[in-house]
């Protein structure tokens, strides 16, 4: 008896983003000059970091101008990847309200596994990466929300799959859900591994004029 596919749904599916910056190195520089400043000013949290420099959460009240100009590119992606996976969404009464700080891993800093609950999307942004590394030095790794299936080993498929590396550049923004498991590896370079992670969520809001359905609030 013959038979054929008809159709194939992506259930439950796991968004990972990624965005090129254009003009990044300018961006990127100023960045560092700003980020050093706040080195010698502040004394940083700890939280998933290890050994690393964990900045204030405070990314979207900053006024140095590339802390800001980075503020306003990241919601304009939160808002397109939002837009894209809810085409259907209204968002004339909803806000974004966002938080994010800067992680400075010098060698043998890292993070460790953990998630972002209580968000909507989580992301990074990569003011500098180092590039003289081999292995995982320095790398993201995503881990599987889902339970194991039977098999995993011998069947090589997304669906079997248990984690994910990236290995970022610098001038990339990834963007993905809050409750996804991620970490870094130790970075085995001379040279710091600088990036920017933040957190979005929306709330409803009274409606306001054309053109600002979608701002941004300090979470």
């Amino acid at each position: 008896m013959a038979f054929k596919l008809d159709r194939v749904d992506e259930v439950f599916p796991t968004p990972l983003l990624r965005f090129e910056v254009a003009d990044a190195d300018r961006l990127n520089r100023n960045l560092m000059k700003e980020i050093a400043a706040r080195q010698k000013a502040e004394g940083g949290m700890n939280r998933s970091n290890r050994k690393g420099w964990h900045s204030e959460r405070d990314l979207f009240d900053r006024k140095e101008p590339a802390h800001s100009e980075l503020a306003q590119m990241l919601l304009r992606m939160i808002a397109q990847a939002t837009k894209h996976y809810a085409p259907n969404t209204d968002f004339t009464g909803m806000e974004i309200l966002a938080d994010g700080w800067i992680n400075v891993n010098q060698r043998g800093a890292y993070n460790s596994p953990h998630d972002h609950v209580g968000s909507f999307w989580s992301g990074v942004y990569y003011v500098q990466q180092p590039e003289d590394v081999e292995g995982h030095s320095g790398t993201i790794e995503f881990l599987s929300p889902h339970k194991a299936l039977q098999g995993r080993g011998l069947i090589e498929a997304p669906i079997t799959a248990d984690k994910m590396t990236v290995r970022p550049k610098a001038g990339m923004a990834i963007l993905f859900p809050c409750t996804l498991v991620h970490w870094v590896h130790p970075n085995d370079s001379e040279t710091d591994r600088v990036t920017i992670a933040f957190n979005a969520h929306f709330r409803r809001r009274q409606p306001v004029g054309p053109g600002q359905a979608i701002r941004s609030r300090k979470r």
